[in-house]
């Protein structure tokens, strides 16, 4: 699909083939006399060593991968003071349905600026790239490196000091050639993924929100193999057969950064991971368990806002932006030797909630934190209560005291209740990002569909970080259900402010039989005030995720609760 607004700027196209005949051959010209006086930015003078900063920007290249596939690319060149001057470089890959000759080109201005040569290319498949899109497949993983064999046989770069970069698909692809290339020296991944499996059937809930934005989006502006779609159906399909969803578990594994862990530990090759709390396509959960299993020089970034959303600025236009500025500071320690302490502090930095704080923690899982326990009891029936002289049996208990209650909670999938990620997919989690909150009155949750529990009053302020978990015992109706949770922050009229949400789901399960029910609730930095107190509602749907079942297809899930076997809502604080 041809964009030609984003593929020319001031209606110039420069196009450079890999037919140059020696290595390092000059791939820009100096400015004329006429053009070193109107020079203003590489922007619109392609092609011409900037008379300001010396940098260069050739935006419209086409490289040959290994299999002869051609890859719609750009290059920005530093000031180079003598022939044989060599840079570190950098090698960007573009998101999925995102042009690669744009999407980085204010940030590789940035970096050109500060020596390096930076290529960005457009993912196999989108766009001028030719080929298919086939999900970081391992033709995928080789164009990075073919990238490289390209800037090595034309550019004047250090070999020995070379990174790959990129955001959401870029990430992926950027973790995944580290893992692969031993010429790659480290890599920035923002806003990727680790494990492919979990994001997209998350304890068994798919991603239906965000499988459609990027089944859309592939298709609009690419050539999807035919078994990424049929694949991506067959997760949302309720009817899909067990062995078909192990077959798509296998499918994504040489498509997940975290199976290249082991290779790479082995060498030892420096890591930076960026990712956003709100980010629903690609949640926090599985690449802070890959930074976890990793044992070289690493960092993590944890930002407020959705997919790419705190990167973006600083991509496309190179505006001051915390992830990349960090970013930035990694490149100059791996690839220039700087010791600018950034290999040295705290491995862990969170940007906390609905605030421009952050906090710095050791490494992760982070020793400055600890599990607090709290105990659910069951709502009952609606009663009223002599011994209170009060109505019961609207809401279940959180308390720091193990229950003594024996009792059942029954929620049925009648209908969706009030409790939700965000009225709008999408545009609600946004946002969150500029101090906009889901709001939810938790009074108006529908006892036939949900159920609520609520602790007491805080007498001090709980300090959430890192990854809320629900350790339930439940009873499905029959084989298949969902259970959506939510956690709230609860004033002391019953309006919940969404802290984070989770889901499981179950889809062959035994009707009748009490299994154990975890849900791990999205990773979160979140200061709940005193005077407030914690909320937690389940019901069985969201709009985030697919349905276990057809349409008009009831099921139920019943909580169980007994001194004997705890349910327990654990929160990682401060």
């Amino acid at each position: 699909m041809r964009i030609p607004s984003l593929l020319t700027l001031s209606g110039i196209i420069l196009t450079l083939g890999l037919a140059s005949s020696a290595a390092n051959a000059e791939l820009c010209r100096s400015a004329s006399a006429a053009e070193a006086a109107g020079y203003t930015t590489p922007m619109q003078s392609p092609g011409i060593v900037s008379p300001i900063d010396g940098t260069c920007w050739i935006p419209a290249m086409t490289i040959a991968s290994f299999d002869g596939t051609k890859l719609a690319a750009n290059l920005f060149l530093p000031k180079r003071s003598g022939s044989d001057q060599k840079f570190p470089a950098i090698v960007m890959i573009a998101s999925w349905a995102a042009p690669g000759r744009v999407e980085y080109i204010g940030q590789q201005q940035k970096l050109a600026q500060d020596g390096y040569v930076v290529a960005s290319y457009t993912a196999r498949g989108f766009y001028l790239s030719e080929g298919q899109v086939d999900v970081a497949a391992p033709e995928d993983a080789r164009d990075v490196s073919s990238v490289l064999d390209w800037l090595q046989a034309n550019a004047p770069i250090d070999i020995n000091n070379v990174a790959a970069s990129g955001i959401s698909y870029g990430a992926g692809l950027s973790l995944i050639a580290l893992g692969q290339d031993s010429r790659f020296k480290t890599a920035v991944a923002l806003s990727g993924w680790a494990t492919l499996a979990d994001q997209l059937y998350t304890s068994g809930s798919p991603n239906l929100t965000w499988a459609a934005v990027l089944g859309l989006a592939g298709s609009v502006t690419g050539r999807p193999a035919p078994e990424v779609n049929q694949n991506i159906l067959a997760l949302l399909d309720p009817n899909t057969s067990a062995a078909r969803i192990a077959e798509i578990t296998a499918w994504a594994k040489p498509r997940s950064p975290s199976t290249y862990v082991a290779a790479i530990n082995k060498r030892n090759a420096p890591v930076f991971i960026s990712k956003n709390f709100q980010d629903d396509m690609f949640t926090p959960n599985s690449s802070l368990a890959m930074f976890a299993a990793l044992t070289g020089p690493k960092k993590m970034l944890l930002n407020a806002g959705i997919h790419a959303s705190a990167e973006l600025t600083g991509a496309l236009l190179g505006a001051p932006n915390y992830p990349y500025d960090q970013a930035h500071r990694w490149f100059n320690r791996w690839l220039k030797g700087e010791k600018n302490g950034v290999d040295t502090e705290p491995q862990v930095s969170m940007q906390i909630k609905f605030s421009d704080r952050r906090e710095s923690f050791a490494t992760w899982p982070a020793p400055e934190l600890s599990d607090k326990t709290y105990y659910l009891a069951p709502r009952g029936a609606v009663r009223f209560d002599l011994s209170c002289f009060c109505g019961k049996g609207d809401k279940g208990y959180i308390s720091a005291t193990p229950n003594q209650s024996a009792g059942s909670d029954l929620i049925q999938n009648l209908f969706d209740t009030t409790a939700s990620s965000g009225l709008i997919p999408i545009l609600s989690t946004l946002g969150e990002t500029v101090n906009l909150p889901v709001i939810n009155s938790l009074l108006t949750v529908s006892l036939a569909a949900g159920v609520r529990y609520e602790a007491p009053a805080l007498g001090a302020t709980q300090k959430i970080r890192g990854i809320p978990k629900l350790n339930l015992r439940a009873t499905p109706s029959q084989a298949r259900a969902q259970v959506v949770a939510y956690l709230y922050d609860v004033d002391a009229i019953g309006t919940g402010v969404l802290i984070t949400h989770g889901a499981a789901t179950l889809h062959w399960a035994t009707p009748g039989q009490t299994v154990d029910f975890p849900i791990e609730f999205s990773a979160t930095a979140y200061d709940v005030p005193a005077g407030h107190h914690i909320g937690v509602v389940l019901d069985t749907a969201d709009s985030l995720y697919a349905s276990p079942v057809n349409l008009g297809e009831r099921f139920g899930v019943r909580f169980e609760f007994s001194p004997g076997q705890q349910s327990t809502l654990v929160l990682p604080t401060l």
